[in-house]
């Protein structure tokens, strides 16, 4: 199903702390395929040029994750209850009840584990980040690892699963794996360790379809177009005017104009 392309979709999106956050992931596993790029120089830089780049990706990639992780914040939550309502519908079936419930419980596990990461950040608390992310996304890549396999059994072995669930888990586990990739490259897991460009790359791919997941479909409703052009005109003058007076304004500060 084709996605909604304008602004108003745009903002559904983007009002919702997942939507931002799914984004700001893509943002930031961009940036991660650009290191692995940049340092095996597949693009013609002068050495001052590539120093420049590199140090802009890499800023931007640390704001992003710092930033992303203050969203994680009590994540584990939603999981615990998807897994109390799980225990009783069995999602997975009756065959992989257990497994759901291993994933689920990891699931939960990690983020909690990964506050502790958060403490050291703000220095309330002493230790490596890098201990605790690799600890923690160790646990996340590991369930990500079982969910694929999982989902392959769902849509090529499990019985009872109509046409639409067996696609539905096609696309699960295609995402489980591209995660597990990604952090399995991330928390250094044996195995799973890979570069930084499919680190990147994989990690873009799940965030698109993540975005796809949650992005308005196109519903076709007759007689809609030409208000949408009307409302396209209208966002586009506001558009502009908003864009060119902070321009201005940015120049203004830049030259000194609020000393």
């Amino acid at each position: 199903m084709a996605i909604r392309l304008d602004v108003d979709a745009f903002q559904s999106v983007v009002s919702k702390f997942v939507g931002k956050d799914k984004i700001l992931r893509l943002i930031q596993y961009f940036c991660r395929f650009n290191k692995g790029v940049l340092q095996k120089g597949l693009l013609p830089l002068a050495a001052t040029e590539l120093e420049y780049i590199s140090k802009k990706n890499w800023g931007l990639f640390l704001t992003l994750m710092n930033a992303r992780r203050a969203f994680r914040l009590f994540n584990s939550v939603g999981t615990l209850l998807k897994l109390r309502d799980g225990i009783a519908s069995k999602p997975w079936g009756k065959d992989l009840h257990p497994l759901y419930m291993a994933v689920q419980w990891m699931m939960a596990l990690w983020p909690a584990i990964d506050h502790y990461r958060f403490l050291i950040l703000i220095k309330w608390a002493e230790g490596s980040q890098a201990e605790v992310r690799n600890f923690s996304y160790r646990i996340f890549a590991f369930a990500q690892v079982l969910t694929m396999i999982a989902q392959l059994y769902r849509a090529y072995l499990q019985k009872d699963l109509d046409e639409k669930k067996r696609k539905q888990a096609k696309w699960n586990a295609i995402k489980a794996g591209l995660v597990s990739l990604t952090i399995g490259h991330v928390s250094q897991f044996p195995g799973l360790i890979t570069n930084e460009i499919v680190c990147g790359g994989t990690g873009v791919a799940s965030s698109l379809m993540d975005l796809y997941t949650i992005w308005p479909k196109v519903i076709s409703v007759k007689g809609k177009e030409d208000n949408d052009d009307e409302a396209s005109a209208r966002l586009m003058g506001a558009g502009a005017s908003v864009f060119l007076v902070t321009l201005a304004s940015v120049s203004f500060i830049r030259a000194g104009g609020m000393k």
